[in-house]
């Protein structure tokens, strides 16, 4: 065999081997008798109604116009640059709002052979109203359960909330406490469940806050995550985080990795792995969930306690599943900079004007292993 021969063969050994050991280990999972639940998180993009709340309506540019000509004042002229325009020139009415949400339900049901995720964590929504009406317009008859939901503090009022086809044991949203900076930021909601009436899971919803935030903040958000896996640790349960964690790989120090998740699931110094870096080396397509200043980036990740990794537990992590959702109507094709021809596809973020789009961040998904027998 030639010297090009057998480094094509080489490249193809180390391209194909990934796939390779996800097929081994879908066809020993299948062949085992053994079924998956599935887990999504989705940062659905400023998820406001069109209905004013008085002292609650935090956002102002998601108002009909209608609404705000009755002003007294110009209550849009505190924004600032795209948020003042935003304010100004939205006309965001009911109908606009309701298409929004059958583009986000597209999205969630679009996923597990049409059905959905078992459990869905979502972000950016308003209040409870939103994720009712999403419940209740396109969600409820695909076996969701009524959502869980509770308010958050945080200057705009962005919640986070779970949707699930298991019936939740427990709700509970811990604070994210910022006093000590003057700030607050919304809530990490955990739910527990009981899944086959047998093996109790907890998962934890998270929007930490933005990379505009000190990152001091994000360290106070790892810290309430850090308590929660500790919690279930001891009480012998498996852990799930997913969601909007706001930290970049190169972020040093780094609010996740080394702090309260490692790539190494026999390493006991930190409570979870974090799957995205867990995988990285296998990752494709796309370059990560959001995608900012010409940059892809894993704002969206999983992390899990490392008890899911054991052979011999009841719940299982099948860290290969993990997927970021890259449908085709998800993206949309730019110039990747003003000088150059080349284009490339990036998240098709919901155009709150002309009403297409859906998010300027991907849904993230992964499946459990549940062995009954």
């Amino acid at each position: 065999m030639s010297h090009k021969s057998y480094w094509f063969s080489y490249k193809l050994f180390v391209f194909a081997l990934p796939v390779l050991i996800l097929l081994s280990l879908s066809i020993s999972v299948e062949s085992k008798g053994k079924r998956s639940i599935t887990l999504m998180a989705y940062n659905v993009e400023n998820l406001f109604d069109a209905t004013h709340d008085g002292e609650d309506q935090k956002d102002l540019a998601f108002l009909p116009m209608s609404e705000k000509r009755k002003w007294s004042k110009d209550e849009c002229a505190a924004q600032r640059g795209f948020y003042n325009y935003l304010c100004t020139n939205l006309d965001w009415t009911q109908e606009k709002y309701e298409f929004k949400l059958a583009q986000i339900a597209q999205v969630i049901l679009d996923y597990n052979q049409s059905s959905g995720a078992d459990i869905v964590m979502l972000e950016e929504l308003e209040n409870k109203r939103v994720v009712k009406d999403l419940w209740e317009l396109h969600l409820a008859d695909h076996g969701y359960l009524e959502p869980i939901h509770f308010d958050s503090p945080g200057f705009r009022g962005l919640d986070v909330a779970i949707m699930s086809k298991f019936p939740v044991t427990l709700a509970l949203s811990h604070t994210v406490d910022l006093s000590d900076m003057n700030k607050s930021t919304r809530d990490i909601l955990e739910a527990r469940f009981l899944i086959d009436n047998k093996y109790e899971l907890r998962v934890a919803a998270n929007h930490w806050p933005s990379l505009a935030s000190p990152q001091k903040t994000r360290f106070k958000a790892a810290e309430v995550i850090k308590k929660i896996a500790k919690e279930a640790e001891v009480a012998g349960v498996p852990f799930i985080a997913m969601g909007d964690f706001n930290t970049l790989d190169l972020d040093t120090p780094n609010p996740i990795f080394g702090n309260i998740a490692d790539t190494d699931p026999k390493n006991n110094n930190v409570p979870l792995v974090d799957i995205h870096r867990f995988l990285k080396n296998l990752l494709t397509f796309p370059g990560g969930t959001h995608y900012y200043k010409g940059k892809w980036n894993h704002l969206d990740r999983v992390l899990v306690s490392k008890d899911l990794f054991l052979k011999e537990s009841p719940l299982q992590i099948n860290p290969f599943s993990f997927k970021i959702l890259d449908r085709k109507y998800l993206f949309k094709e730019v110039q990747e900079n003003l000088k150059g021809s080349k284009k490339t596809k990036i998240p098709f973020r919901y155009d709150f004007f002309n009403d297409e789009g859906f998010s300027d961040h991907l849904p993230i998904t992964i499946k459990l292993i549940v062995d009954n027998s």
